[in-house]
C-alpha cells in the first residue's frame, strides 16, 4: 500500500510539473568551464532577436576582428573594430568573475518572444552558452551575473558604433512651406509633426543635423497626411533634400 501510494505521489508532482509549463534547463551541463585567463583563441558571439519585431543585434569578437551588425526593419548598419589585449582580457574577466559557465535557466511555454545570446568558444571544441530567449529565461537568482556579461558586450559595441557615427544633413525645401510635416530616421525623430512654417530660416530651407551610423537607414516622412519612405546609405551620401513636385514629396540623395 506504502508503495502504491508513493507511486501515486510521483505521478500527481509530476504532471502539476508540466501543467504549470516551467521545466528544468540547466545550462551547466553543456558548457564548458571557463579557464582562468583568456584563450588566446577565444570568439565571443552575441545575439539580440526581436521577437514579432522586425529587430536583431549581432556582435562578433575576438583578437584578430569585431563587429556590430543592426538590422532594424530591414535597414542595416555595420561597424568594423579591433580591441587590445588588454579590452580583450577585460571582457573576459567580467565572464570569468560572474561565473558565466554555471548560469542557470529554465524553460516556460511562450510565443513570440526574442531575447538575447551569447556564446563563447576557444580551442577544439571547447564552447559555453547561455540563451535568454523563447522558452528559455534565465532563473532569477543568476540576473546579476547575466546582466552584468551583457552590458560589458553591449557597452563596447555601442561605444564602437558611436565612435564611427556621421553627421548627415537633411534639407527641408522651401516649397514644404505651410505644410504639415513629420519625419523620423529608423526610430529617431528628426521632426515632430507641426507646421514647417515655424522652423524656416531667412534662406527659405530648413536643415536638420542627425548623426547615423555606418549602413543602411530608413526615413520616413510624412507630409500633409501622405507617408512616404527613404532608405539612406549614409557611406556614400552626405545629404538628403527633400521638395514639392505637383502636391508630391521629391527627394535628392547628394554625395
Amino acid at each position: 500500500m506504502k508503495l502504491k501510494m508513493k507511486y501515486l505521489t510521483v505521478a500527481i508532482f509530476n504532471i502539476s510539473f508540466i501543467f504549470s509549463g516551467f521545466i528544468c534547463a540547466k545550462s551547466i551541463g553543456d558548457n564548458s568551464p571557463l579557464p582562468d585567463n583568456r584563450p588566446d583563441d577565444l570568439r565571443l558571439n552575441y545575439s539580440v532577436d526581436g521577437g514579432m519585431l522586425y529587430y536583431s543585434e549581432s556582435i562578433f569578437i575576438s583578437k584578430d576582428s569585431c563587429y556590430y551588425n543592426i538590422n532594424d526593419g530591414g535597414a542595416i548598419s555595420r561597424v568594423n573594430f579591433n580591441l587590445t589585449n588588454a579590452e580583450l582580457d577585460k571582457l573576459y574577466m567580467v565572464f570569468k568573475e560572474n561565473n558565466f559557465d554555471e548560469i542557470d535557466s529554465y524553460e516556460q511555454k511562450v510565443y513570440d518572444r526574442g531575447g538575447k545570446n551569447i556564446s563563447l568558444s576557444w580551442s577544439a571544441g571547447k564552447q559555453t552558452a547561455v540563451n535568454n530567449s523563447g522558452m528559455t529565461f534565465i532563473k532569477d537568482s543568476w540576473h546579476k551575473e547575466w546582466n552584468a556579461c551583457v552590458n560589458a558586450i553591449e557597452k563596447i559595441a555601442k561605444g564602437e558604433m558611436e565612435k564611427q557615427e556621421k553627421n548627415y544633413e537633411i534639407h527641408f525645401d522651401s516649397s514644404l512651406l505651410g505644410k504639415e510635416v513629420h519625419m523620423q530616421i529608423n526610430r529617431n525623430i528628426v521632426f515632430p509633426k507641426g507646421i514647417l512654417a515655424n522652423e524656416l530660416s531667412s534662406t527659405g530651407t530648413v536643415v536638420k543635423i542627425v548623426t547615423l551610423s555606418p549602413g543602411f537607414h530608413n526615413a520616413s516622412v510624412t507630409v500633409d497626411k501622405k507617408y512616404n519612405t527613404i532608405k539612406i546609405n549614409s557611406d556614400s551620401t552626405k545629404i538628403l533634400r527633400l521638395y514639392m513636385v505637383n502636391d508630391s514629396l521629391k527627394h535628392e540623395l547628394v554625395k
